[in-house]
């Protein structure tokens, strides 16, 4: 009686949450559908690329939090008019720390130098 009770919530459970999580991609879809049609609402008035620009940036002013943009403005206008910028390449450069040493503009030593400087304090017997 206690599995058949464990089964008959497991399986409950299991289903509103299924239900849950499908009406928030239905909901997501539709915003971002909306979304979409706005800007091209916005861009309907443009008569140079100078205004797509100036509406594509006031879109993404009013529109970019809601849609959780992870890239700034320029990034992603200059990614959708043919730029060098790749999404992959902005996201490994946002997470990379810079170093004292690239402050500081000193380099690694090459690996002759680390060999050598190895040898002058090792004597020959690696094991510890």
């Amino acid at each position: 009686m206690a599995k058949d009770r464990y089964l008959e919530i497991k399986e409950s459970v299991l289903d509103h949450m299924q239900t849950l999580f499908d009406e928030m991609e239905e909901e997501m879809a539709m915003s971002h559908q909306e979304k979409y049609a706005l800007l091209e609402d916005s861009f309907e008035n443009a008569t140079d690329e100078d205004e797509l620009r100036v509406a594509f940036e006031q879109w993404y002013a009013e529109h970019s939090e809601d849609l959780n943009l992870d890239f700034k403005v320029d990034e992603l206008w200059d990614k959708a008019v043919g730029g060098e910028l790749s999404y992959d390449s902005l996201k490994d450069t946002e997470d990379e720390e810079e170093t004292s040493e690239d402050f500081l503009g000193l380099k690694e030593e090459d690996e002759d130098d680390e060999k050598k400087h190895k040898n002058e304090y090792s004597d020959g017997n690696d094991e510890y």
